[in-house]
């Protein structure tokens, strides 16, 4: 694992058993420092077939978190007497000391957004996604929106499986009924390429649908939300105040109704 940092990596998250193919080195390390990898997850080189602990991999042992150790100040400190005295103040003369609750809420509502917004293809933008069929058509999908589709088959048909024999998820790319990026195993790749549209857009709502094939598991569709959540949030800090912040919308994308 010598040369890590200049090729691409499989990284097998065990919690989830997910595995994301040809992930670079430096988005590697961010999820580290981000705690969404732990200790124990694994990591190889593509195109390798054996498979080794994050802990166990030199070139990865710097990024992980570590724990300080305990200090006798500390110790000392815990052990002084607490004071419970109250201190009234009027409201004019309270700070603003409360907890920043708004990522929180930003990341609840981007789930229940997705299950209660849902657009139905119109036609002459039929996605060749088999996703799962509306009762009523909800909502007709309109110009200016981004897509993700999640697919487990690629375009010729091929199944690929992970070691305990998932389908791993195609993940495609595009705006309007222009693909922008092939189907792909490799979902960083996709939240680049959105994320370099994004720092251009006017400031205000960015609706993105997700195009996902009906059996696709639960925590497949979590995974998508959350890396899309995390780009909103980093988008933002990079365009700054000046080109104004930007607002998730996900659309959960179903096919037409069928007629009775």
């Amino acid at each position: 694992m010598a040369n890590g940092k200049q090729r691409l990596l499989d990284v097998w998250i065990l919690e989830m058993n997910t595995v994301y193919r040809q992930v670079p080195f430096v988005v590697v390390t961010d999820w580290l420092q981000q705690g969404r990898l732990l200790r124990d997850d694994c990591v190889r080189l593509t195109g390798s077939k054996k498979w080794h602990p994050i802990s166990a991999v030199p070139a990865l042992g710097p990024y992980l978190p570590r724990v300080e150790p305990q200090r006798a100040e500390d110790r000392a400190e815990a052990l002084e007497p607490v004071e419970l005295g109250l201190d009234w103040r009027r409201p004019g003369e309270e700070e603003d000391e409360d907890v920043d609750m708004i990522p929180l809420i930003d990341i609840s509502l981007v789930l229940l957004i997705f299950f209660m917004m849902t657009a139905a293809v119109a036609p002459g933008m039929l996605s060749m996604i088999a996703t799962p069929a509306a009762q009523h058509k909800l909502e007709t999908i309109t110009t200016e929106t981004y897509w993700i589709g999640v697919d487990t088959r690629s375009r010729s048909g091929a199944i690929d499986r992970d070691e305990s024999g998932r389908p791993q998820p195609w993940y495609s790319f595009g705006k309007d009924n222009k693909e922008l990026v092939a189907p792909t195993h490799t979902l960083p790749t996709l939240m680049e390429r959105l994320g370099k549209d994004l720092l251009e857009v006017p400031a205000g709502e960015v609706k993105v649908r997700l195009r996902v094939e009906k059996t696709i598991p639960i925590e497949t569709v979590k995974g998508v939300t959350f890396d899309l959540q995390s780009l909103i949030e980093r988008v933002n800090r990079e365009r700054g105040s000046a080109k104004g912040r930007l607002t998730l919308t996900v659309l959960g994308e179903v096919s037409e109704p069928k007629l009775r």
